[in-house]
């Protein structure tokens, strides 16, 4: 094992030759800077959601990671637990019929209006924070096309970033997402689909290394809890790079995937400001 090293800046790291890879942690307003001067100095990144600001900023990034031929990953932790696999099998097996309705929220409490993610400039707000989850969690089932989307934030007089954010997503043939995102409410993840025949829930669906996370499926004839243990996902997401980088695959959610995350991000804030 290399022997824990510590750096006096951001740049000292990505210089050191040993170092193969990078997780950008930062707030959101530093995602694009660091992530693309770690993948000129050669480096794969995993970079904390949203992986960028905008979709703009994405797409940069993404084409710098294709040009100096490095992973890009979004750190998007939950989508490593065993729970978003396994929903995602007894969806494609008909345990619930045709999903028609994603009903996804997340929120907590954020009292501290100093917070870096109250601050504008850095790409504040409850939408990118964890509004990210929920539009992510939507796509999984329900694709990434949506047809048309409403959305109202309620926005912070001084801060000017949103602090509770809901939107409905239109993905066509009568298939919605419904979503709740804020600071402004005791701690609360939700995740459940609706299907022509049944429903599922899952429980601790985001920050799903507490507790113990479960499938609930209920449909006329059936009732199934399934079990999961609360695992790292942080450590599952740095796996899935170094996997990826050693076998020269794709990783779970690549820069590509965060591109279409970004694109809904910024499509439903467009919402949220028309009157």
């Amino acid at each position: 094992m290399r022997p824990v090293r510590a750096y006096d800046s951001y740049a000292a790291l990505i210089a050191d030759a040993d170092v193969d890879a990078v997780y950008v942690a930062t707030h959101n307003g530093l995602h694009k800077e660091l992530s693309i001067a770690a993948l000129r100095a050669g480096k794969h990144v995993i970079c904390e959601k949203p992986l960028a600001i905008n979709a703009r900023d994405c797409e940069e990034m993404l084409r710098v990671a294709e040009s100096c031929g490095r992973h890009l990953a979004e750190a998007f932790m939950y989508r490593h637990h065993p729970q978003i696999a396994r929903a995602q099998e007894l969806v494609r097996s008909g345990a619930i019929g045709e999903v028609m309705t994603v009903e996804a929220s997340f929120r907590f409490p954020l009292p501290n209006v100093d917070d870096v993610r109250m601050n504008a400039d850095w790409g504040g707000g409850s939408l990118l924070d964890v509004g990210c989850y929920c539009v992510s969690a939507s796509r999984l089932f329900l694709g990434d096309s949506p047809v048309s989307m409403k959305a109202i934030a309620s926005i912070h007089p001084v801060k000017k970033v949103d602090t509770s954010f809901q939107a409905a997503i239109d993905f066509g043939s009568d298939r919605y997402a419904i979503i709740s995102c804020g600071f402004d409410s005791g701690v609360n993840q939700k995740l459940v689909l609706s299907g022509t025949t049944g429903v599922m829930e899952l429980n601790n669906p985001f920050k799903s290394w507490i507790g113990q996370p479960q499938i609930l499926v209920k449909t006329k004839d059936h009732d199934e809890t399934i079990d999961f243990q609360a695992v790292n996902t942080f450590a599952l997401e740095v796996d899935d790079l170094a996997g990826a980088i050693s076998s020269e695959t794709k990783p779970l959610v690549g820069a590509s995937d965060a591109l279409l995350n970004m694109r809904i991000l910024d499509s439903l804030a467009a919402a949220a400001r028309r009157p």
